[in-house]
């Protein structure tokens, strides 16, 4: 994500998390499913398939913000998914995971309980976790703690930390007769360059795992590409990748062994079902499936956890005097003004606090929706700062008082290469896990207050 320095705005620390890898869960485990769950019975599995369910990559998100509507993923509608799933088709059945549970947090203390929080949910599936890059900042020690206390399994088996492997590289089940293996590997290109971590060559660590009479799911966190060659060793049944892919995309086969690449965000489960003729359906995570109510109150719970965390360390703002808010810049600027308030950027913050007031209390989501969360002056709370409780005119153009205070001067604000140069600043709050189908020139004539030159 490219930040803008000169802004405050530019600067975003939105939590991210992402899944895990494990045995599909039966009804004993998730409860029985939510009287509105979808009624249609999927045709039931040959006892000689195997079907794997497979996400990953939710990338800080215990659910979707809900900032645009249609937004999809979530643990509490993935859990109801599964359980359905397991009830209706029956058979033996896995369900893995990518990782990158974990990312960007304002407070170390967050991040530990989204870990924790996930990890958690993800037990409950008696999920098996690959072990993703962005997991991996929160620190191999903390990360082992955590899915200790939490009863989750983590996998990889080609990271290496002072020569010796942190996590167990791999899982054995034994499922309709047949022995499976699930081995994650860590692309190379994707370990981290500090903290004594090296990754091995993922065939060789492959091959170590594998046992003979043993099929093989491979959970490869990282770039298709790059996992072609686990394709050539023998024992391989099915590849699992993928490294920020935002479209479902149909199966391929690599050398005869069928390939699958996963929707990042955790927006969907990728249902495979390995057998004579090997298939792969999305299941979408939308409004259309319904939360399981207790992946609901584990992931309201967490909310309740880090609505106390005291606030970081503020940052001075950039040059510029003090922040004045929207409404002070209109004072001058009334015709852009009254263009502003017909955006969806007027009044955000008290928007999410009448919609879901449990999130308007997290930091990771109020820094986009007001004017300079986490600088000096800039936002607080809806009774210190409610000027600011906005995606004000500062937000992008920067700090105004000394614009203010001079009877304003041509120049402020305006950023050379208009309009594409203002792209870092919008794509900073509209990525594509918060706007999955933001398009920035569209975005940018929604609040148009200019004049073309």
């Amino acid at each position: 994500m490219s930040e803008a320095r000169t802004h405050p705005r530019s600067t975003r620390a939105l939590g991210v998390l992402a899944l895990c890898v494990g045995i599909a869960v039966g009804t004993s485990q998730l409860g029985a499913a939510p009287q509105d769950a979808p009624a249609s019975r999927p045709a039931p599995v040959a006892s000689a398939s195997l079907t794997v369910y497979a996400t990953g990559q939710s990338l800080g998100s215990l659910e979707p913000c809900e900032c645009v509507e249609g937004m999809a993923g979530g643990f509490p509608r993935r859990l109801a998914l599964l359980g359905r799933e397991q009830r209706l088709r029956g058979g033996p059945s896995l369900v893995v995971d990518l990782g990158d549970l974990t990312g960007k947090a304002f407070h170390p203390r967050l991040l530990e309980a989204k870990t924790r929080a996930a990890l958690e949910l993800l037990a409950k599936t008696e999920a098996l976790v690959a072990v993703g890059d962005l997991d991996l900042r929160i620190g191999i020690k903390k990360l082992r703690e955590l899915a200790t206390a939490t009863k989750a399994t983590l996998l990889c088996a080609n990271l290496l930390e002072g020569g010796k492997r942190p996590f167990a590289g791999s899982a054995l089940r034994r499922l309709g007769g047949q022995s499976w293996r699930v081995v994650a590997l860590l692309d190379p290109l994707l370990c981290p360059p500090d903290g004594g971590l090296t990754c091995e060559d993922p065939a060789k660590a492959l091959r170590r795992e594998l046992k003979p009479g043993e099929r093989a799911v491979v959970l490869f966190h990282g770039d298709p590409s790059a996992a072609r060659a686990l394709a050539a060793v023998p024992g391989v049944a099915l590849i699992v990748c993928g490294q920020g892919q935002t479209k479902a995309l149909p199966l391929r086969k690599i050398r005869g062994v069928p390939l699958v690449e996963i929707v990042r965000d955790a927006r969907s489960v990728a249902r495979v079902t390995l057998g004579a003729s090997p298939s792969l359906v999305h299941l979408p995570l939308d409004g259309r499936v319904p939360d399981h109510p207790w992946a609901r109150a584990r992931v309201d719970r967490y909310y309740e956890e880090v609505a106390g965390l005291p606030e970081p360390p503020r940052r001075p703002t950039p040059a510029g005097g003090s922040l004045v808010g929207a409404q002070t810049c209109g004072t001058c600027h009334v015709e852009q003004y009254k263009i502003f308030e017909k955006t969806l950027h007027h009044g955000a913050q008290a928007r999410v606090a009448k919609k879901d007031p449990k999130r308007a209390k997290l930091a990771e989501c109020t820094t986009c929706h007001v004017t300079a969360f986490g600088f000096e002056g800039g936002f607080r709370d809806m009774k210190r700062s409610a000027h600011l409780a906005e995606v004000g005119c500062e937000s992008c153009h920067g700090v105004g008082g000394r614009h203010a205070l001079q009877g304003g001067g041509r120049g402020y604000g305006v950023k050379t290469g208009f309009p594409n140069s203002w792209k870092p600043v919008c794509t900073g709050c509209h990525d594509s896990t918060n706007s999955p189908n933001f398009d920035f020139l569209k975005g940018l004539a929604k609040i148009k207050h200019w004049k073309d030159r």
